[in-house]
């Protein structure tokens, strides 16, 4: 490597300054080693951001039933007083529970599927289905259930506007 010198004055009115300051390759040199280091530093860090664990998620219960907190606990009431709630539960089911005649809750009973979002729970105007439950999928699909006056839900389906066969689609 060629080597180049170059003598500067330094500005002796600072305290302490005197002579010359000399100025090489050997400078240049140090400044990339230096750069180098902290890039590799850099780097590193950034490796180990990368590898740190995800968030986990938060988790709170009702009833004796675990659920996602973000999605929060979706509440129906029907003509006769019985209440019904849904949760997401860890395992991204739906799971639901409601009222005896007594006002003692039944207990949780999986809805299956896979949700990652809040229940919506609305009142339908069918005239055999009293509500309807929907949520986002895994697949960012809106899906739906419906409950039968009997108390028969229907199985998990897509909306109209993903499938315009399905069953409740004019």
């Amino acid at each position: 490597m060629l080597m180049r010198q170059v003598r500067q004055p330094i500005d002796t009115s600072l305290p302490g300054a005197t002579g010359t300051f000399q100025q090489t390759g050997m400078c240049m040199r140090r400044f990339r080693s230096v750069f180098a280091t902290v890039a590799a530093l850099a780097a590193f860090a950034g490796a180990s951001a990368v590898a740190a664990p995800a968030q986990a998620a938060t988790y709170c219960t009702t009833k004796g039933q675990k659920y996602f907190c973000e999605y929060g606990i979706s509440t129906t009431k029907f003509l006769n007083g019985t209440k019904e709630e849904f949760v997401v539960g860890p395992d991204h089911a739906v799971w639901t529970n409601w009222t005896n005649p007594d006002g003692s809750w039944n207990g949780w009973v999986s809805m299956g599927g896979w949700v990652k979002s809040r229940i919506e729970v609305t009142a339908q105007e069918q005239p055999n289905s009293i509500i309807q439950m929907s949520a986002i999928g895994k697949d960012d699909g809106l899906w739906l259930r419906f409950r039968y006056s009997n108390g028969v839900w229907t199985d998990w389906q897509p909306t109209c506007w993903v499938n315009p066969n399905g069953h409740f689609c004019p």
